[in-house]
């Protein structure tokens, strides 16, 4: 992680460690224009993208490269999206969301399938990061408001 510029070996390590208050989330919500719905929505997305790439993994006995790693992820992407717009919830096949959540699963978990703790601290990781009443520092609010926006950029509304 690139330490944020301008700030001390000190603050930079309160920025990473430190949970911010109730009263100072309350506020960041308020000027972040955080829509709560949209934040579970948001959470549900990356929620069920991860349970379906690990459930649907079928190792690196048969996904042995990288097109087939892109082939699975694109696979499980789709099939979310059609499913989100079943429920009438449209999000744009291809964007910065897709770019995001592909080099992040591509990192995290496509490089090393096999590791069970990986698998685990991704799900605990979106869950911390974007269910809004958990207790989060203040690189964890700066990463929510990164995917909040990528996907409420991606998400079409019907009107």
């Amino acid at each position: 992680m690139e330490r944020r510029e301008g700030l001390s070996p000190e603050q930079f390590y309160n920025y990473v460690t430190t949970n911010v208050t109730p009263e100072e989330l309350h506020v960041w919500v308020k000027a972040c224009n955080i829509n709560t719905e949209k934040s579970e929505l948001f959470f549900d997305f990356t929620n069920v993208l991860c349970n379906l790439i690990f459930t649907t993994y079928l190792g690196n006995d048969v996904i042995t490269n990288d097109y087939d790693k892109k082939g699975h992820f694109d696979w499980c992407w789709g099939k979310i999206l059609e499913n989100f717009k079943n429920e009438n919830i449209v999000f744009r096949q291809e964007g910065r969301h897709y770019d995001y959540f592909w080099n992040f699963y591509y990192e995290s978990f496509y490089t090393n399938p096999k590791d069970k703790d990986v698998v685990l601290k991704i799900k605990d990781f979106f869950s911390k990061l974007l269910i809004l009443h958990l207790p989060k520092t203040k690189s964890e609010l700066d990463i929510f408001s990164e995917i909040y926006i990528i996907l409420n950029n991606n998400l079409i509304v019907n009107k």
